[in-house]
C-alpha cells in the first residue's frame, strides 16, 4: 500500500536527492540538495513523498513565494522511481500537494514542463486542469548535464493550477475522461498545424480559425536527440509563440489513437 506523507527527516530528504539523480542522471547540474529542501520547508515550501514500506518511490517539491502578483507555490520537481511508473503516482502526488497547499491558505501553484512530452501535457492539462500561461524558450539553458535534455534547448510551458478553479474541479471530477473529448483528429486540414520535422514555421504563414492543432511527438524519447527532434521543437516553438501572440490559448492535449499522433488544441480567446 502506498502512503503519502510530508518528507521531513534528513534520511527522507537524502532519499529525494537520490531519486533526483535516478530520474535526471548523475550528471544533472541542477540537483536540489537536502539542505535546500530542508530550508524550503521551513520557510513555507512543501516536500511530499510517496512511500511503500518506508521506501521513497516518488516525491513532489514546491517553493513558497509570489508569482503573477499572488502568493503561491512554485512546484519545481516531481519524480517517480522507474519501478513505480505507470501507476498514476504523479497525479496522486500532485493531488497530495494540492491538499497541503490549500490547507495553508494558498490557492495557486505554478510550474513548468517540456511541451514536447505528451504524457506530461496529458497529466497537467487533461488530468489536473492546469492552464498554460506562456511559452519560454530554453528556460533552464542547454547544458544541464541530464540525458533527459539530450543537450538540447529546455523550452518550457509555464502553467498555473488554480486549486479550486473550474478547470481544476472539472478535471478532478472527470479523471482521465477529459482527454477523450476528441479521440481523433481527422488529418491535416486548414486548421491543423503539422508540426513535425517538416512542419510549418511561423514565417511560412500559419492557419487561422477558432481552433487549431499543433502536433508534438507521441513519444519524444523515441526520437534521436539531434536532427528531427531539434527541428520539431523549433517548429512547435514558432507555432505556439505565434498563436499565443495572436490571442489563442492552449486548451488540452489530444491523441489520434489509430495513427498514434498527439496535438495541442489551441482556441482563440
Amino acid at each position: 500500500m502506498t502512503e503519502f506523507r510530508a518528507v521531513e527527516t534528513l534520511d527522507e530528504l537524502r532519499a529525494c536527492v537520490r531519486l533526483q539523480k535516478r530520474t535526471w542522471g548523475e550528471g544533472f547540474s541542477d540537483i536540489v540538495p537536502a539542505s535546500v529542501l530542508q530550508v524550503s520547508r521551513k520557510i513555507g515550501g512543501f516536500a511530499g513523498g510517496a512511500f511503500e514500506n518506508d521506501r521513497l518511490i516518488g516525491f513532489v517539491y514546491s517553493l513558497f513565494g509570489r508569482f503573477e502578483g499572488v502568493l503561491s507555490h512554485w512546484s519545481h520537481m516531481l519524480a517517480v522511481h522507474p519501478s513505480a511508473r505507470g501507476r498514476g503516482l504523479g497525479r496522486e502526488l500532485k493531488l497530495f500537494q494540492r491538499e497541503a497547499v490549500r490547507s495553508s491558505g494558498i490557492s495557486s501553484i505554478f510550474w513548468t514542463y517540456d511541451p514536447m512530452v505528451a504524457r506530461n501535457g496529458h497529466l497537467n492539462l487533461n488530468r489536473l486542469g492546469a492552464r498554460v500561461l506562456r511559452y519560454v524558450p530554453n528556460m533552464y539553458g542547454s547544458d544541464t548535464g541530464s540525458p533527459l535534455h539530450a543537450g538540447g534547448d529546455t523550452d518550457r510551458f509555464i502553467v498555473r493550477w488554480d486549486l479550486d478553479g473550474p478547470e481544476t474541479l472539472r478535471a478532478l471530477e472527470e479523471g482521465s475522461a477529459r482527454s477523450a473529448d476528441r479521440l481523433a483528429v481527422r488529418g491535416p486540414d486548414p486548421a491543423c498545424v503539422v508540426a513535425g520535422p517538416e512542419g510549418k514555421t511561423a514565417a511560412e504563414g500559419l492557419p487561422g480559425g477558432d481552433e487549431v492543432f499543433v502536433e508534438i511527438p507521441a513519444d519524444v524519447e523515441s526520437l534521436p536527440p539531434h536532427g528531427s527532434l531539434v527541428r520539431w521543437r523549433e517548429t512547435v516553438r514558432g507555432a505556439v509563440l505565434t498563436y499565443l501572440r495572436r490571442g489563442y490559448a492552449v486548451q488540452s492535449l489530444v491523441r489520434e489513437f489509430e495513427a498514434d499522433r498527439c496535438f495541442y488544441v489551441l482556441r482563440r480567446n
